[in-house]
């Protein structure tokens, strides 16, 4: 019989999915704070601009 999981275990395949939306989500903030426009930073990170949109609008507000 294998041994159970518990609902805090995640596969590899979790972990490095996690970590790749991490990388995105620092790079989509990076290019923000540099100024870079939001659908440049959606072709270059490769992904939708509601993603960049809900990460950008949050350094719009910090940086004034």
């Amino acid at each position: 019989m294998a041994p159970r999981k518990s609902k805090n275990d995640e596969t590899t395949e979790d972990l490095l999915r996690n970590l790749s939306n991490l990388i995105q989500d620092q790079t989509i903030a990076q290019l923000g704070l540099a100024g870079v426009p939001q659908h440049q930073i959606r072709k270059i990170v490769g992904v939708d601009i509601t993603r960049v949109n809900r990460i950008v609008k949050h350094l719009k507000k910090i940086g004034g």
